[in-house]
């Protein structure tokens, strides 16, 4: 027994093994309601994941930062002061298309933090910029990796409906002054989304049809 004792003791001293970098979490970021979520995570190898669509069935898209962008990232996340932010704020609106969002951050030796927020609140300028941050990182990501895609040199036109992660129709109704950006309505849902146009891979996966032009 007291040797078995000894053994415990000397067991329960030593320190937990390092977790894997591939394992580790240092951001991620989800909205969801109840149509769906989509989450931004950054793992400690320099790892972008992006899940996204139906909250039972998410599409799943990776990226992979070099150590020198690891490192930029990781440095921009860190000069932000959050020290009087708020854990948590009132979220003004409710409702089923209303996203509530979740930030959680383990930046060592900082202590881990977590943020709960509304989609549309107004956040302090630290939190905003940390989440303008995750957006950058779920550019990172290749959509190439998903089994859906838009056709290879897609040029958006007026009229499109395009299929979003989530199963939604959405309609190309308009384009920025500058012809950069795309303005897009649900089909049947009472949403207007404005991306830029680089970006519509990120978000559809499917030209469902298209206007012709004559």
């Amino acid at each position: 027994m007291i040797v078995l004792a000894a053994v415990l003791a000397l067991s329960m001293s030593e320190p937990s093994p390092p977790e894997s970098l591939k394992s580790q979490i240092l951001l991620r970021y989800e909205c969801r309601n109840d149509l769906g979520r989509r989450e931004i995570t950054l793992f400690g190898n320099g790892t972008v994941r992006l899940r996204e669509g139906l909250k039972q069935d998410p599409v799943m898209t990776l990226g992979e930062l070099a150590p020198d962008e690891l490192a930029g990232f990781l440095a921009r996340l860190r000069q932000e002061d959050l020290s009087e932010v708020p854990f948590e704020t009132d979220n003004a609106l409710d409702g089923a298309w209303i996203e509530s969002c979740r930030m959680e951050l383990k930046l060592p030796p900082a202590p881990d933090r977590t943020y709960v927020f509304g989609r549309y609140d107004s956040l302090q300028l630290g939190l905003s910029r940390v989440v303008r941050i995750a957006e950058d990182l779920a550019g990172k990501v290749d959509p190439r990796s998903r089994e859906q895609h838009l056709p290879a040199g897609y040029v958006p036109r007026g009229g499109d409906v395009l299929r979003r992660v989530d199963g939604e129709l959405f309609r190309i109704v308009g384009f920025t002054a500058d012809k950069l950006g795309v303005e897009l309505i649900g089909v049947q849902v009472p949403l207007t989304v404005y991306l830029p146009k680089g970006q519509l891979s990120n978000e559809f996966v499917e030209l469902v049809s298209r206007r012709e032009v004559f």
